[in-house]
Parts: structure tokens; sequence; C-alpha cells
């Protein structure tokens, strides 16, 4: 082999090592990419979870609340027909006398 060869050999090397470079630094960016938006996807998601884990609170909360609204009703329609017995039995007893 003479030098004009040895040096194309040497340039076709530099060429093909200057090429990878490019390419991987390229392949870096890409994954940076993918990660940032991995990441941000990340994010959002656990934004979601958060925001159903606050859906899931006040929906417990609503249904101990109604719950005890149906029980204030109970008692306050007992107490009502309490009321209106105790009404009948005196208007009954203003009657015969």
């Amino acid at each position: 082999m003479n030098t004009d060869e040895l040096t194309q050999i040497t340039t076709a090397h530099h060429t093909i090592i200057s090429r990878h470079d490019v390419e991987m630094a390229e392949i870096r960016t890409t994954l940076n990419t993918v990660s940032h938006k991995l990441d941000q996807t990340a994010d959002q998601l656990n934004q979601v979870a958060d925001q159903l884990n606050q859906v899931t609170d006040q929906q417990q909360a609503n249904a101990q609340q109604i719950a005890l609204n149906r029980q204030d009703i109970a008692s306050l329609t007992a107490g009502i027909v309490d009321l209106r017995n105790l009404v009948a039995d005196y208007l009954q007893g203003r009657a015969n006398p």
C-alpha cells in the first residue's frame, strides 16, 4: 500500500467516525426529547391520579352526608308523625268530654 491509499483509507475512516458521531448526537437528542416527554406524561398521570383521589374523597364525604341527611329526615318524619298523633289525640279528647 502506498501513502495515497493509506490517506484514502484514513480519510474514509475519519468520515465514518464523523458520521457516526453526528448520528449518535441525533440519537442522544431524540432520547432526551423522548425522556422529557415521558417525564411530562408521568407528571400528568400523577396529576390525574391526584384529581381522581380528590374526587373519590369528595364522593365518600358526599355519601356520608347523604346518609346523615337520610337519618335526619327519618327522625324529622317520625317527630312529625308523633306530633300529628298527639294533636289528633288532643282534638279527639276535646271533642269527647
